[in-house]
């Protein structure tokens, strides 16, 4: 305990069905706003739906819904719970939506404790979560008001720091976006590079190798040294670098289908579904018959051009076809034509994005790091295994209320009240101004 001392006092815990039959908050579910609506009345107030990304923000309207305070989630799919300040917005009816009727729960606080119990559950497009759901599957823990706003005051501090985080990466990534669309394309040149670009074809500068995969149905195919890859070890896996896969095959299990040993440093493509996107092999892979790998030549590098099909994705898949699903072609994939400058110019432009790539990284781990320590704080601090101690500013509700009404406030008995004003008295935090009944605590410091 320091100086100051910790909140104390039990927790409350109730579910929220308890919560709204005693009055003190009422669960609801918003209403069908469609594209039609929109277009009829079109405006700047925001509607929020089920989505995860942007706030789930859905599009803007020409009419609102509320204008307060609000608690909002997805009904349909994963969701995740959303604190509204007060602003003027819309939900559709794939959300519902908190309101609380009394001044004994902090609305930011019981945000951030319904995102953690809802980060535990697991609803899909089968098992929605209506309010009629979450009514009795959540149980709240409910501290006293203060230490409430003092959590979720913290909490914030640190969605303050993970927010500044992503925009930094987000401008990080728009930067390189802006280099690779200027070197790979001979817009900018390198200091010291003047040597003459060529096009040429994919099909002159590496070789495009077809995946394939074993008969699930023998064992001895399967669980072996080789690493297999499929499209979601790419599209799972972060950075430019394939390190694992899910499953691996054995070398009967390789030479059973159309699938080749790739060697280290092959251009790893998806020709399917998620079409263009790629990573370079780490190790030696094979890969199914989602893939069109690249082999390059010695004269290309397989970085620079890494890059440069990254920036042709949108092409590739105009070049796709099928019925059942797109898919790019051996034949016309071989036909895309690139700019190929000099060997040591293309080392030189790798270098560069590879040393944005690792800034990004560094970044993007940073990042992980912190939203890794606010779940721990969230887990602490929401169930009450740690307590805060008392913030400096809750003295200053001394002014206006008695020593039994603070205790009240913030948890602890009368005499630990004034036990701690005595010990910010002496440390110089805080000084008497008036007499014992008319006057008050000053915060100095």
């Amino acid at each position: 305990m320091n100086e100051r001392g910790q909140f104390r006092g039990k927790w409350e815990r109730i579910t929220l069905a308890e919560l709204e039959q005693r009055g003190d908050i009422r669960l609801f579910r918003g209403k069908v706003i469609s594209q039609k609506d929109i277009d009829r009345l079109p405006g700047h107030y925001p509607i929020y739906s089920s989505s995860v990304h942007a706030g789930g923000l859905f599009g803007s309207y020409g009419d609102y819904m509320f204008d307060e305070e609000l608690i909002t989630w997805s009904i349909d799919g994963g969701g995740h719970f959303f604190y509204r300040p007060r602003h003027k917005f819309s939900v559709t009816n794939v959300c519902g939506y908190l309101r609380i009727r009394t001044s004994s729960i902090d609305y930011r606080y019981l945000a951030y404790h319904l995102q953690r119990l809802h980060s535990q559950e697991v609803f899909d497009y089968t098992m929605k979560a209506h309010p009629s759901v979450i009514r009795g599957a959540y149980r709240v823990a409910l501290p006293q008001p203060s230490e409430q706003r003092a959590i979720a005051a913290l909490l914030s501090d640190v969605d303050e720091l993970i927010g500044s985080q992503e925009a930094l990466i987000a401008k990080k990534r728009a930067i390189k976006q802006a280099a690779m669309q200027e070197l790979l394309t001979e817009k900018t040149r390198l200091p010291g590079f003047g040597g003459q670009w060529h096009m040429v074809v994919l099909a002159d500068i590496a070789d495009i190798r077809n995946g394939g995969t074993p008969r699930t149905a023998v064992p001895s195919y399967w669980g072996g040294r080789i690493p297999w890859c499929v499209p979601t070890d790419i599209t799972a896996s972060r950075g430019k670098y394939l390190v694992t896969t899910t499953r691996s095959i054995t070398s009967e299990g390789l030479a059973s289908c159309g699938a080749s040993l790739l060697p280290v440093g092959s251009l790893l493509l998806c020709s399917r579904a998620t079409i263009g996107e790629i990573k370079i092999a780490s190790m030696p892979v094979a890969t199914n018959q989602g893939f069109k790998s690249i082999v390059c030549a010695e004269s290309v590098d397989n970085e620079f051009l890494y890059y440069r099909l990254v920036t042709l994705k949108e092409r590739m898949i105009d070049l796709a076809t099928g019925s059942t699903f797109l898919e790019i072609s051996k034949h016309d994939l071989a036909g895309i034509c690139i700019d190929l400058p000099p060997l040591l110019e293309q080392r030189a432009i790798a270098a560069v994005l590879s040393d944005m790539d690792a800034e990004i990284t560094a970044l993007e781990q940073r990042l992980d790091k912190t939203r890794a320590i606010k779940q721990g704080m969230m887990q602490q601090l929401l169930t009450g295994s740690v307590r805060l101690p008392i913030p400096v500013a809750a003295v200053e509700e001394a002014a206006v209320l008695t020593r039994r009404e603070l205790a009240e406030r913030i948890g602890i008995t009368p005499d630990g009240i004034k036990y701690h004003l005595g010990k910010l008295k002496a440390a110089g935090a805080i000084r008497r101004v008036g007499s014992d009944r008319a006057g008050g605590w000053e915060v100095l410091k």
